[in-house]
Formats: structure tokens, C-alpha cells, sequence
């Protein structure tokens, strides 16, 4: 806990650097000049869990636009908080094969993908609030926009953390995430399926 909080600038500036520049956030951790910013994998957990309590609260249905039969949907709903984690691995995955070239870890491609996560939960975690306020449901139109937001966040981000061309790393930043989200919902699909059918067959 105090390595958490012991940082020089405050939870304000970290906020701060972590919109404009969740690449260059990244990359500092990685390099050791640690000081400034919390640990990135300490943040992912604080602020999913922060998410997950927001999305049980409010009763916003993240889930509903992804095409996933209901039963399978409501248990993911309340294991939201797994459901985040378990794609840090996946997008770190995703930009080892994609950025092979750059010669990171899997741990230190997992540092982005902390970052960027962390900045996700907390616009879901905002979505949840706000959706107190109002009854409509997203829609897959307003789905789509999130999505593509995310894969454009995160491009930038990998354009400020891998070297080269910026556009390059840009777009396969992009790629990484979208790939990502493709693996997660194939395993989601997959296991709804076998959910389905172990419903079936009782």
C-alpha cells in the first residue's frame, strides 16, 4: 500500500499524464523512472475493482450489445472485474506478436496494456454512473463508437511507447486491440456455447 500511494505529483497528475500521454507513462515505468507514476498493474486492480462496484450499483448492462445468450451474460456481469483482467494478457499478447520487432517482454508490453486498461475501466466506470441518470440502454451504434475510441486510444498509446514511425506504431497499436477483443469474445462465445449446452444436457 505505500509503494501505491508514494508517488512525487499526486493522483491528479498521474490521472493527467495518463490521458495525454499513456505511451510515454508506460515507457518512463519500463525505463525505471518510477517515481512519479503508480505501479501499473496495482492501478489495473484498484480501478476494476473501483468498475466493478460502479457496474453493480448502477445495474448498467455493459455486456448487453455483444450478442451473448442472457444466462451467460448475467454471470459475466457479476464477475465484471475477472472479465477486465483477463485481458491484460491477451492485449499484451497481442502486441508481442505484433510489435515482435521491438524486442519487449511480454511483461513490459503487459505495462501498456495496464495503462491503457486502467484508462478504459474508468470511462466504463463513468458509463455505469451515468447510466443512473438516465433509462435508455447503449446501443450497438454507441458499442461500435466505444470500440473504436478504445482502438484508437490505444494506437496512440503504442505510437508514444514502441520506437519508429509513429503512424506504424499507430496502426498496429490499433490492430493489437481490436485482435485482443476478437480472442476475448471467441473465448466468450465459446464458453457461452459450453454453458448452453451443459445447461441442456441437465
Amino acid at each position: 500500500m505505500q509503494r501505491f500511494v508514494d508517488v512525487e505529483r499526486g493522483a491528479f497528475a498521474f490521472a493527467q499524464a495518463l490521458l495525454v500521454r499513456p505511451g510515454g507513462v508506460a515507457r518512463d515505468y519500463v525505463a525505471g523512472r518510477r517515481r512519479r507514476y503508480y505501479g501499473p498493474f496495482a492501478t489495473l486492480v484498484v480501478l476494476v475493482g473501483v468498475t466493478a462496484l460502479a457496474i453493480n450499483v448502477s445495474g448498467f448492462k455493459v455486456l448487453s450489445q455483444d450478442g451473448l445468450p442472457p444466462g451467460p451474460t448475467e454471470l459475466l456481469e457479476r464477475h465484471f472485474n475477472l472479465l477486465l483482467l483477463v485481458q491484460m494478457p491477451l492485449i499484451g499478447g497481442a502486441c508481442a506478436l505484433l510489435f515482435r520487432s521491438a524486442h519487449r517482454t511480454w511483461a513490459e508490453h503487459m505495462v501498456l496494456a495496464a495503462y491503457t486498461l486502467s484508462v478504459r475501466a474508468v470511462v466504463i466506470a463513468i458509463l455505469g454512473a451515468a447510466s443512473l441518470l438516465t433509462t435508455s440502454r447503449p446501443g450497438s451504434l454507441s458499442t461500435l463508437g466505444f470500440w473504436i475510441v478504445w482502438y484508437v486510444y490505444f494506437g496512440w498509446a503504442a505510437s508514444q511507447f514502441y520506437d519508429g514511425p509513429r503512424a506504424r506504431s499507430w496502426s498496429r497499436g490499433a490492430a493489437a486491440a481490436a485482435l485482443a477483443h476478437a480472442a476475448i469474445m471467441l473465448m466468450l462465445l465459446g464458453l457461452s456455447a459450453g454453458y448452453v449446452a451443459w445447461l441442456a444436457r441437465r
